[in-house]
């Protein structure tokens, strides 16, 4: 986990789909029992590793690359993920995502989430998902006051494309 890169604009050397770190922006408050507030960015970690490639690469690849891969990857075996909050330590700065935190930073484990196959019409079903921000389970919160207000314009614009 010691190469982790923030810029979705690099991709890994023989790079797949599944070898490429996400980092949310701005933390969440995770809320526990006790009611003791814990900040925390969620991050999605390939299980495979993160791989990047060049720039000569990165120029090479069709804009819709990560997408194509996907699909060809799949067929090949699961393509796993690992669910984790990087939790924020004192001094942190937690309305700007612009920063990196620490690769010190505590990772807490969450889960693990496996891609194991693409739907038969994975173009329609594309069009049928909808992305809400604050979708998000008891003692989760957004900190980001414009999460809400983005969770409210998403369904308009989604039935706008539909």
């Amino acid at each position: 986990m010691s190469s982790r890169k923030t810029s979705s604009i690099q991709l890994g050397e023989n790079s797949t789909s599944g070898e490429h770190f996400f980092q949310g922006g701005l933390p969440f408050r995770f809320i526990n029992a006790a009611g003791t507030v814990t900040f925390g960015r969620y991050q999605l970690l390939p299980v495979s590793g993160a791989h990047y490639l060049s720039d000569a690469q990165t120029a090479k690849a069709k804009p819709d690359y990560l997408s194509e891969e996907i699909l060809h990857r799949v067929t090949q075996g699961p393509v796993a993920f690992k669910l984790v909050v990087q939790v924020a330590e004192p001094g942190d700065k937690l309305d700007d995502p612009s920063i990196t935190w620490s690769d010190k930073h505590r990772l807490v484990e969450l889960g693990t989430l496996q891609v194991t196959r693409a739907v038969a019409d994975n173009a329609a079903a594309q069009k049928s998902l909808m992305f809400l921000p604050n979708n998000v389970p008891a003692g989760i919160e957004p900190q980001d006051p414009m999460i809400n207000a983005r969770s409210a314009a998403y369904p308009v614009s989604f039935g706008r494309r539909q």
